[in-house]
């Protein structure tokens, strides 16, 4: 009997045991809330770790890419006065050949400089030649300036004048009579001039109305050249505009100059052919002429022909470059997290395994 109490007393004390066990097997929510904000602490944790690594890999990532874009050199022709050595060295420049640039700039600099004092010498000269008839013209210029006659017409008529009296001096000195309204028998006669001092002149006659309209005509032919020289000429030059900002050659003023050297005796021949419609097509013939014939431009031109093909398998490239950062993850990229409201809204979420 005692034995069987005794049984049936640890029969009681385990199963109290085991369910004091279960009972405390169950969490809390106390226990569950802590361990959901410990495991956002930890994922927030990890997600700021693995943002810190891929920064420092993005900026590197950046970095190398800025030292790896090539720098931008555009082919210049040698200018024309440098020798065969100096050409060399200005198109493929090293520190070994330096030098022979600096030479020839140490050049150019003394030849610039003599040449410009050689120039304003030449200025002075001619200031002290001519100083002493301009002076003495000059205090009759507003006087001539009144009529329409300026201090170089003066000057023209004057030595127009002298020698044609010098060749024959009975016919200028007729014609210098006529040109005021004398003749050589009003000298004879001594007819007095007015008070502006000119004699009074013979009236002109009327002109016929044939003359008049003959006149007429010929001034309105000239004024019609005139204006179509002056819209050809504009459009030659528009033309030339567009042709030159087309063509990469004439970026560099001395390429541009030398080219057009070469092109002008080309440009005016076919000109004169006859045979072009437009001066487009007569530009265009001449450059690919001048391009085809002369090494130097012919291997610039290639250069310049190949570098939008490098443009555009860099930019292809650095496209490829920036679709596969966008698939592996990298920074900015990638799911964004789900925004919740409150702790029971998250709760709920991790619950439901979402």
């Amino acid at each position: 009997m005692d034995n069987v109490d005794v049984e049936t007393a640890e029969g009681y004390e385990t199963n109290a045991d085991v369910e004091d066990t279960e009972v405390s097997e169950q969490p809390s929510m106390r226990d569950a809330l802590a361990k959901s904000l410990n495991m956002e602490e930890e994922q927030a944790a990890v997600e700021m770790q693995v943002k810190a690594q891929e920064e420092p890999e993005a900026q590197e990532e950046v970095q190398v890419e800025e030292q790896a874009a090539p720098v931008e050199r555009i082919p210049l022709v040698p200018p024309s006065d440098m020798n065969k050595l100096e050409k060399e060295a200005f198109t493929n420049p090293t520190p070994e050949n330096a030098h022979i640039l600096q030479q020839y700039l140490n050049r150019r600099a003394y030849e610039t400089r003599s040449d410009y004092q050689r120039k304003i010498q030449e200025v002075e000269q001619l200031k002290a030649q001519t100083s002493g008839l301009f002076d003495t013209l000059r205090q009759y210029e507003q006087d001539y300036a009144k009529q329409g006659i300026s201090i170089a017409d003066i000057a023209k008529r004057s030595v127009a004048w002298d020698k044609a009296m010098q060749t024959d001096p009975v016919t200028t000195a007729i014609e210098w009579l006529e040109s005021y309204g004398l003749s050589v028998e009003d000298l004879a006669t001594g007819i007095q001039p007015q008070a502006d001092g000119y004699p009074q002149q013979q009236p002109s006659n009327y002109l016929t109305r044939e003359e008049a309209e003959r006149i007429a005509e010929e001034k309105l032919a000239a004024v019609q050249q005139q204006q179509q020289q002056s819209a050809v000429a504009y459009y030659n030059e528009r033309a030339v505009e567009s042709f030159m900002s087309g063509k990469p050659l004439f970026k560099d003023p001395e390429t541009a100059s030398q080219l057009e050297a070469e092109m002008a005796p080309i440009v005016q021949a076919l000109t004169n052919t006859g045979r072009y419609s437009s001066p487009e097509e007569i530009l265009e013939t001449a450059y690919n002429y001048v391009v085809a014939g002369n090494p130097t431009f012919s291997s610039l031109n290639k250069a310049m022909a190949v570098k939008p093909a490098i443009e555009q398998k860099q930019a292809a490239v650095q496209k490829a470059k920036a679709a596969a950062r966008t698939i592996s993850g990298s920074a900015g990229t990638g799911t964004p997290r789900i925004q919740v409201k409150d702790i029971r809204d998250n709760l709920r979420r991790r619950m439901s395994g979402e």
